[in-house]
């Protein structure tokens, strides 16, 4: 199967599995005590996502977080963003206000996402992305007021705040995990470890009793711990580092009424009518996204390097590498950028890696095409050519290791491949 058909996969899966997550979270809500709640989801948690690492043997990996505190430090301050923000904030807000409600508001992160990608990831903004989240911006106006004039209609400023702040969390978590590569199955259990170490000492510090839980709170303790905070946080931080980012979570955005459908059933929550006209604002703006061709391309320092020609962050599609040379350039902070050569200029390219490779060595990263077979495997160089937009004859120059690096030694192809502009020397950029 193709890797992008698998990220896509991943997706729907993920789609699937998170969208009863508020639903669960809402049986337990007001039935018990949150931190004891918590606790016990980490608890579950931890056992599979540890034999998840072992039988991909991956561990490597992880023993290698586990020597570097700051990989280890940063992985696990996104995992805190992300679980623990959302699972005690909706824990919190669903004592007060429906779970539909809170979903639709959490799910807003994919707008204030718009906040961090410039900065974080460099990645452009386009005018087709804009137009589509400010068209789910809209329908989310719609569904928070639950159709009303009044945007607070009936309800406290205290959950919805938290469910905001829960929104913020987890698009900063969701913009980190792109920034930085790690290995997915070690990502999953320092999440989980970071998160149980965070809720078993609030349970403890609050007397330690978890009291009695109902069948119904049990099961939802087993399937946030087990479902969600183990294969729904694999399978969707796979899709994301696979794919366009804005694309991911837009198409994301459809979860909610899929938990529009399950509160209704579980939880006995009305499906409004305008519900309806929220998802069909969403679809519009997913449609949008597919005449898109310049969004998530990287936002180069210097315009005129290229000379009109994008750079692309191809670090996506090692994601999951198993060349453990390409790993070490691209894990932490490290990126994959990539140029496209046309046909035109494809002869070019071995001599330009020649006369750059030893200097970009130099600087700590590693020059190499979608000829050069030994840094990846079909799969990954075929999502490579998808996403810089490579036909037949085209070539692709990839760097990697510092983006910075990475985009002054690509800028060179203008000069050297095309002929136009001058070669930038890096002591000057």
């Amino acid at each position: 199967m193709k890797s992008i058909n698998i990220a896509y996969a991943y997706l729907a899966g993920a789609l699937l599995l998170g969208a009863l997550m508020p639903v669960m979270l809402g049986i337990a809500a007001g039935t018990v005590n949150i931190y004891a709640f918590l606790f016990l989801t980490y608890l579950i948690a931890i056992p599979p996502s540890i034999a998840f690492l072992l039988l991909s043997k991956r561990k490597k990996f992880f023993v290698s977080y586990l020597k570097n505190g700051r990989d280890f430090l940063t992985i696990a301050l996104i995992g805190l963003l992300n679980y623990a923000f959302l699972e005690y904030g909706l824990l919190y807000a669903e004592k007060y206000i429906s779970a539909s409600l809170a979903t639709v508001i959490y799910r807003t992160y994919p707008l204030l996402m718009l906040l961090f990608l410039p900065f974080i990831l460099r990645e452009r903004i386009s005018r087709h992305q804009l137009a589509a989240l400010l068209i789910a911006f809209a329908g989310l106006y719609i569904a928070v007021s639950y159709g009303s004039s009044q945007f607070l209609d009936g309800y406290g400023i205290l959950p919805i705040a938290a469910v905001v702040i829960v929104a913020l969390a987890n698009a900063v978590a969701t913009v980190l995990v792109k920034r930085y590569t790690y290995d997915m199955q070690s990502s999953v259990l320092i999440f989980n470890l970071a998160n149980l170490l965070f809720f078993g000492a609030l349970f403890f510090i609050e007397g330690g009793a978890f009291g009695a839980f109902g069948t119904g709170t049990i099961i939802a303790a087993v399937y946030v711990g087990l479902f969600y905070n183990v294969i729904t946080g694999f399978l969707y931080y796979r899709s994301l580092r696979a794919l366009k980012t804005t694309l991911v979570t837009n198409i994301y955005f459809i979860s909610p009424f899929l938990t529009f459908l399950a509160a209704g059933i579980i939880l006995g929550e009305p499906v409004e009518a305008y519900y309806i006209i929220v998802a069909l604002m969403v679809a519009v703006g997913i449609i949008i996204q597919r005449f898109d061709k310049k969004g998530g391309t990287y936002a180069q320092r210097k315009k005129p390097l290229l000379g009109g020609f994008a750079i692309y962050d191809v670090t996506p599609a090692y994601s999951n590498t198993e060349n453990e040379t390409v790993h070490n350039y691209v894990k932490g902070s490290g990126r994959a950028l990539a140029v496209k050569v046309p046909a035109l200029h494809a002869s070019k390219v071995g001599k330009f890696l020649l006369d750059n490779r030893e200097e970009a060595a130099q600087y700590g990263a590693m020059m190499y095409s979608d000829a050069d077979y030994q840094f990846h495997g079909a799969g990954e160089m075929e999502h490579v050519r998808s996403i810089v937009g490579a036909g037949d004859g085209d070539s692709v120059i990839i760097c990697a290791g510092k983006p910075e690096h990475g985009e002054l030694f690509l800028g060179r192809t203008g000069p050297e491949i095309y002929g136009f502009g001058k070669s930038v020397d890096l002591g000057s950029g």
